[in-house]
């Protein structure tokens, strides 16, 4: 897999970057195979002054392609600053054949407030500070476990489409995994909503500024693993 980079040019990357504990430019792509069908997904991170863009695309490669477009995307845009991670807006488009969904939300920290569109139906919702979105979630724990301050944040508000919802964060342990990149020791962090039964579990690579390296999703009593595949450093 292409995955090459040298001494000097990762040297360049990391005085590039914000002088933050979150991870250099990167774009990762991954990949899940479940009955016949392939989720093929791609998650970048780029820097602006003062924010950072955190992205991710998937699409369905299979025979459920044959009934039409299964893609969805993300897009979460946070400020960096002296109170830390905060997100800004948040964007998440879904296509399937019968139906498709677009969320669109900007925050105000001065007010509490997070307003958005959610398929055209406008919404306004009062936010907690901490409040962040599926995205923002994995760089925040990118950032904590930069910083050794991962065990301290239990539970995270996250918001999804036009409500917020609370989940637990578990740090589940160290784990020496293998990958398309090698062998990598990673940190197991796991979401749940024990009401639900929905847990999402991510790897994040200690010797990669801890970049999730694989992630597993499990809802009614099955498990989807996505792991990596290949990585490109800006």
């Amino acid at each position: 897999m292409p995955w090459k980079f040298t001494a000097a040019a990762l040297a360049l990357i990391l005085t590039a970057a914000p002088a933050t504990a979150t991870p250099p430019p990167y774009t990762a792509f991954y990949e899940a195979t479940a009955y016949g069908n392939t989720l093929k997904t791609r998650s970048s991170v780029n820097y602006e002054p003062g924010r950072v863009r955190m992205s991710l695309d998937a699409r369905v490669v299979g025979f459920l392609r044959l009934l039409g477009r299964f893609e969805m995307s993300r897009e979460a845009i946070v400020s960096i600053g002296p109170e830390g991670l905060r997100l800004l807006e948040s964007l998440h488009s879904q296509v399937q054949p019968r139906r498709s969904r677009e969320v669109h939300t900007r925050f105000d920290w001065e007010t509490g407030r997070a307003e958005g569109v959610n398929n055209g139906e406008p919404f306004s919702l009062s936010v907690s500070e901490d409040t962040m979105d599926y995205l923002s979630v994995l760089l925040a724990i990118m950032q904590e476990l930069q910083t050794g301050t991962a065990a301290q944040r239990q539970t995270v508000e996250v918001i999804e489409r036009d409500r917020v919802r609370s989940y637990r964060l578990v740090r589940e342990g160290t784990e020496r995994i293998r990958t398309e990149l090698g062998r990598l020791d990673t940190v197991k962090v796991t979401r749940r909503d024990d009401d639900r039964g929905i847990a999402l579990s991510a790897w994040f690579a200690r010797d990669l500024h801890y970049i999730p390296v694989r992630f597993d999703y499990e809802a009614d009593g099955r498990v989807y693993v996505l792991n990596i595949t290949e990585l490109d450093w800006h």
